[in-house]
C-alpha cells in the first residue's frame, strides 16, 4: 500500500509539471478581443480641463481630474477670503475710531471758543475799568546859595568871579516812585475778645477697662493680648527708677495706675535695662500716652505688656 500510495503522487507531479508547460503557449496563441489604441498625452504642465481627450470610445476614453494642486487653490482663496474679511472689519473699526475722534475733537474745538471768548470779555472788561488815580509826591529841594569868594591877600591877578547860580534841575514823574495813598483805620482801644492760654490744656484721659473677666481652661480659652508703652532704655537700674518715679509724678492722670516692667538684654557687652509700663487692654490708649508724654519731649513707643 505504501508503494501504491507513493506511486499515485509521483503520477500526480508528473501531471502537474507538464500542465505548467503546455499553458503558457496556450494564452500566447490566443487573439486579443480589443484592438490597441494609441492616445496622446497633453503637454506637461498646469491642467485646464476635465474633459475627455480625443473621440474615443466609452472604454478606451479616460478623464483628468484635479488633484492636490486644485485642493492648494480651494485653500489658498479661503485664506485670501479670511484675510479679505479681517481686512474688512478693520476698516470699518478704523472708520468709526474716526468718526469718534472726530466727534471729541469738535467738542473740544467748540470748548476751547468759549473760553478763548470769556477770557476776551475779561480782558476788555478789565481795560475798560478806571485806573486808579496815583498821586505823585514831588521831593523838596533846597535853594543852592552861591559861595562867596574871598580875595587871595598875595596874589595880584585875576579875581574869580562869583558863580552866579543855576537853574534847578528838572524831575520827571516817571522817575519817581509811585506813592499810593493808604487809609488807615480810626484809632481805637481794642476789645478783648478771649483769652489765650499759655498751653492748650488736653481733655482728661480715661483708660478703658477691661472687656470682663476670662475664667477659662482647655486647649481653646480665649487669649487675651495686654498692651504696653515703653519708656526707654537706661545703663541702670537706679536711673530707671529716678525716671519712673519722676514721670509718675509729672504725669498722674496718664502713669499714675499702671504696673512698671524692667527687661535687660546684652548690647555690646553692656547690660542695657527697659522700662515698660502697664497694662493697657485697648491699643488706641497706648497710642494717646505716647502721643502726650511726645509733647512733654518724653521717648515713648507702644509695645506688647509682658
Amino acid at each position: 500500500m505504501t508503494v501504491l500510495a507513493w506511486g499515485i503522487a509521483a503520477l500526480s507531479f508528473v501531471a502537474l509539471a507538464a500542465s505548467a508547460v503546455q499553458m503558457p503557449g496556450k494564452f500566447a496563441t490566443q487573439t486579443p478581443h480589443f484592438a490597441q489604441a494609441i492616445i496622446p498625452l497633453p503637454a506637461p504642465g498646469p491642467v485646464a480641463t476635465t474633459a475627455s481627450i480625443g473621440g474615443q470610445t466609452a472604454q478606451n476614453a479616460f478623464q483628468i481630474y484635479g488633484g492636490a494642486g486644485e485642493k492648494t487653490e480651494s485653500q489658498q482663496e479661503l485664506q485670501n477670503a479670511k484675510e479679505l474679511r479681517a481686512v474688512r472689519d478693520e476698516i470699518i473699526s478704523l472708520r468709526r475710531s474716526m468718526l469718534r475722534l472726530t466727534e471729541q475733537n469738535r467738542r473740544l474745538s467748540s470748548k476751547l471758543k468759549a473760553l478763548d471768548k470769556a477770557a476776551n470779555q475779561a480782558q476788555t472788561e478789565t481795560k475798560a475799568a478806571p485806573k486808579p488815580t496815583i498821586t505823585a509826591v514831588k521831593p523838596k529841594q533846597k535853594p543852592v546859595t552861591p559861595i562867596e569868594t574871598l580875595p587871595a591877600p598875595e596874589l595880584s591877578a585875576a579875581k574869580p568871579q562869583p558863580q552866579a547860580p543855576g537853574p534847578l534841575p528838572e524831575m520827571k514823574l516817571s522817575e519817581l516812585a509811585e506813592i499810593t495813598e493808604t487809609t488807615l483805620p480810626d484809632a481805637s482801644v481794642p476789645e478783648t475778645v478771649a483769652s489765650i492760654p499759655a498751653k492748650a490744656e488736653l481733655p482728661e484721659f480715661h483708660k478703658t477697662p477691661a472687656a470682663g473677666k476670662l475664667s477659662q481652661s482647655g486647649r481653646r480659652k480665649i487669649v487675651r493680648t495686654s498692651f504696653a508703652v515703653d519708656l526707654g532704655s537706661f545703663d541702670n537700674a537706679n536711673a530707671l527708677n529716678s525716671r519712673w518715679q519722676k514721670l509718675k509724678d509729672n504725669n498722674p492722670l496718664l502713669l499714675g495706675d499702671l504696673k512698671k516692667r524692667v527687661s535687660t538684654a546684652e548690647v555690646d557687652g553692656t547690660t542695657q535695662f527697659t522700662l515698660t509700663a502697664g497694662p493697657f487692654f485697648n491699643a488706641a490708649d497706648t497710642a494717646v500716652v505716647c502721643a502726650r508724654l511726645v509733647r512733654e519731649k518724653v521717648n515713648c513707643s507702644p509695645t506688647i505688656f509682658q
